[in-house]
């Protein structure tokens, strides 16, 4: 079995040369110029094919052994951690294990589940208690909700829900948790291509050559994001409805929130700053004559080190949906599909790197970045649904808000490890 290392090398050695095929094919895609691949257009046509599923595997069991040595990383620290000499810090008790340890990747649970087995929302339901604070796994409704249009009635069909974009951002960086309200960290701002390699050798009896390296202290402000909805408490009663409600509605709109955040947040109180705004991601302009896998691929250069100043390996490739529809449909200047014939829809990757379309990115600009590990999202609370009837004067009205939250921050380890894609509609 292939090493992390040597798929790496594969894939970059492969990504080299189906570069150079594109170079040859020019903007107009003419198979006919095309000599690092022998053979008519079609065949030619079908060896790009080949090689870019080639590169579609290797990305993925790059993917796979890369999310392995992580695993491994974090099984290492919590080995180094459990034997580590007793430092006298306080240890959370078994209440609190329960309530925050399984705080990671948001996992999706039924909330019928949830409400059956939560004391707090029976105490609710029965009267005993004027407010419910239940937190969801993973988690939005601005009208009113009550029973006379959700009440069951005869032959009533199921319901059919809105089509909701799934969140695909956050899912490409690290992810962690902090139980503060401002989060410091390092930046190291050293620009590599500044450190010679050639200062090494020395002489007998000459001084040391002195390299600088520096890193600024960078604090990010955790944010929160929040909206929520009036329903009366007769309606609770409809557990189905509810939990359809919630998951699909409450959770999209934070969720559609954070998203764009992460990308285009200008970092102007209360927003976070995304990553489109951050101050040294690095850039490259498409134009009429290079194609735009050809552009991208110079921005995983950049990101990689070549005239840029990343020097981390590209993880990911963030397009507009109307972007990526331009690559996916071309084609050679004799109507063959460079990216796969249309009845074999496949994961969408280029250059072996993973593709997340979201309508959050801005249209016409691609991000290729090293999401992780140059890129983390920190929660300080998950996605939190709040029912109460403190609201107003829904007491009397036996009306209930349901609040939906979460609180988060944005952590940029370097942000030369990212690189722009503009001008895509060239």
């Amino acid at each position: 079995m292939a090493t992390l290392t040597e798929v790496r090398e594969d894939l970059a050695e492969k990504s080299r040369f189906l570069h150079d095929v594109f170079q040859q094919a020019g903007a107009d895609l003419d198979m006919d110029k095309v000599t690092l691949i022998r053979g008519d257009s079609h065949y030619k046509a079908g060896e790009i094919k080949r090689l870019n599923e080639e590169l579609t595997n290797l990305g993925q069991e790059h993917d796979r052994l890369y999310a392995l040595s992580l695993i491994g990383k974090e099984n290492e620290n919590t080995h180094r951690r459990l034997n580590a000499p007793t430092s006298g810090l306080a240890q959370p008790t078994d209440e609190e294990a329960a309530k925050y340890g399984d705080r990671g990747p948001l996992t999706p649970r039924r909330l019928r589940e949830v409400l059956n087995t939560s004391k707090t929302y029976k105490s609710f339901r029965e009267g005993n208690l004027r407010e419910a604070v239940i937190e969801l796994p993973a988690p939005d409704i601005k009208t009113l909700i009550d029973l006379t249009a959700i009440s069951p009635q005869t032959e009533r069909r199921p319901m059919v829900m809105m089509p909701l974009e799934e969140r695909t951002v956050g899912d490409l960086m690290l992810q962690g948790t902090t139980s503060v309200g401002t989060i410091e960290y390092y930046e190291e701002t050293t620009d590599p291509s500044t450190i010679t390699t050639d200062q090494g050798f020395i002489t007998e009896g000459e001084a040391k050559f002195e390299t600088a390296f520096g890193w600024t202290l960078r604090t990010e402000s955790v944010r929160k994001i929040g909206t929520w909805v009036p329903a009366t408490q007769e309606s609770l009663m409809d557990i189905d409805f509810l939990e359809s409600q919630i998951r699909g509605r409450l959770s999209f709109a934070v969720q559609r929130v954070e998203e764009r955040a992460l990308l285009t947040g200008n970092g102007t109180a209360p927003n976070i700053r995304g990553l489109l705004n951050r101050v040294g991601i690095q850039t490259v302009a498409k134009t009429a004559a290079v194609p735009i896998p050809d552009v991208v691929y110079q921005a995983m250069q950049l990101v990689r080190g070549s005239a840029g100043t990343g020097f981390a390996e590209p993880t990911g490739v963030v397009f507009n949906p109307t972007n990526w529809t331009a690559v996916k449909l071309l084609r050679t200047a004799d109507g063959i599909y460079i990216w796969g014939n249309p009845s074999e829809e496949g994961p969408d990757r280029i250059w072996g790197l993973p593709v997340r379309q979201t309508t959050a990115m801005t249209a016409h600009t691609a991000l290729v970045g090293a999401f992780r590990p140059h890129a983390q999202v920190t929660r300080r609370q998950g996605i939190t649904v709040t029912l109460s009837t403190e609201h107003a004067s829904y007491f009397i009205e036996n009306k209930v808000a349901i609040l939906a939250e979460e609180r988060l921050a944005l952590e940029v380890y370097r942000p030369s490890a990212f690189a722009t894609v503009t001008a895509l509609n060239l």
